[in-house]
């Protein structure tokens, strides 16, 4: 059901110092920074291809200190590329899983677009207590 990894996106209070402590440590460069006023949320998407990293933030500071819980930064989530991310709710949904944005704050009954992609992260208590990000990328023109 679940495709390729995409990414594996950390919370962080201090973005660019999880930033500069994760290229030093993992020898990740920055390869895009990003903001996406609609839900909130500034960051940056380090190493190329599959399995990239993105640290982010919150522009709500309280909110990401209760989500935080004391620490730094931490493992938020884990985003799949699907094909059809209508399809794949429907089918998490029929087993009682839940969706949100990525502040998990509100149900949400359809993905939201980003940037001309699809997106849906689920409510950890819904789904085994993980937060799974679903992401639909446009389909490739056809040549």
């Amino acid at each position: 059901m679940l495709g390729a990894v995409d990414h594996v996106g950390y919370l962080a209070l201090e973005l660019d110092e999880t930033i500069a402590e994760f290229t030093r440590v993992f020898g990740v460069q920055v390869v895009r920074r990003f903001e996406r006023p609609a839900i909130d949320v500034i960051g940056a998407y380090l190493g190329e291809g599959e399995g990239s990293v993105e640290v982010f933030t919150f522009g709500e500071r309280d909110l990401t200190e209760r989500r935080l819980a004391g620490a730094a930064a931490a493992l938020d989530h884990v985003a799949y590329a699907v094909d059809d991310i209508e399809a794949v709710a429907a089918s998490m949904r029929h087993v009682g899983v839940r969706f949100s944005g990525p502040d998990l704050r509100g149900e949400l009954h359809e993905p939201i677009e980003l940037g001309g992609v699809l997106h849906l992260w689920t409510l950890p208590e819904t789904s085994a207590g993980q937060t799974i990000q679903l992401l639909q990328r446009p389909a490739a023109p056809q040549r």
